[in-house]
């Protein structure tokens, strides 16, 4: 009865709990049951397991698009269910942020390409966007993974940080001191929702310059 989707599931709880890194085809043979070769008719590796992790994740994003709503909406819907897909998952950072292989990565590209492009971007101011838009998307949700894997792993350096803040000279740092009482790195939905806003702001004003506020184009890649 193994499956490769029940390999995926398997290792995307792992991951969930105690990280990427500890996931490991013993380990999964393990918790399902079966012997390490069992695990191995259905992935090649380590990395081709994490890749069908990532792709799962972006299995779960609402590509869909309604062609009746401006783009900034369309761009609100789309990058509101990826942060959606991310939150539910703590180990979604780490896997979305590193190289993989997935047949639906090029269809998550088209549609934020797309929704671009609506908004007056060429192809090569298109592709800058894509990049920045990628890292700023998961920005926050990576701030927030490596502060549990740090709390998890090395409570001592989170309690140590904690008291040094709290040690800043009111008079030195006014400011910092009386922001103090509202950080909370763990807050998902602020950040997430105040992400998606500053992009889509800031791609307004770009919009709304002369070449896209000077966004460089780059040269088309020849291929041979």
């Amino acid at each position: 009865g193994l499956t490769p989707e029940r390999v995926v599931d398997a290792a995307l709880e792992v991951a969930d709990a105690d990280g990427i890194e500890a996931v490991s085809l013993r380990r999964l043979a393990a918790t399902l049951g079966v012997t390490p070769m069992a695990i191995y008719r259905h992935v090649r590796n380590k990395s081709h397991l994490l890749d069908l992790m990532a792709e799962r994740l972006l299995e779960q994003v609402d590509l869909a698009t309604d062609e009746l709503a401006t783009w900034q909406d369309r761009l609100r819907r789309l990058l509101g269910s990826y942060q959606a897909v991310v939150a539910a998952h703590p180990a979604a950072p780490l896997l979305l942020s590193r190289p993989f292989v997935s047949p639906a990565a090029p269809r998550a590209a088209e549609a934020l390409l797309a929704i671009l492009h609506s908004a007056g971007f060429d192809a090569g101011q298109s592709v800058r966007l894509f990049e920045v838009i990628s890292g700023m998307l998961l920005g926050p949700a990576i701030h927030r993974a490596t502060w549990a894997a740090a709390e998890r792993d090395r409570p001592g350096d989170a309690n140590r940080q904690q008291a040094s803040m709290d040690e800043l000279s009111a008079g030195e740092f006014p400011y910092l001191s009386s922001a103090q009482q509202f950080m909370d790195w763990s807050q998902t939905a602020d950040a997430d929702r105040l992400t998606i806003e500053l992009m889509v702001g800031g791609l307004e004003t770009l919009a709304d310059q002369p070449d896209g506020g000077r966004l460089a184009r780059r040269r088309p890649v020849r291929r041979r």
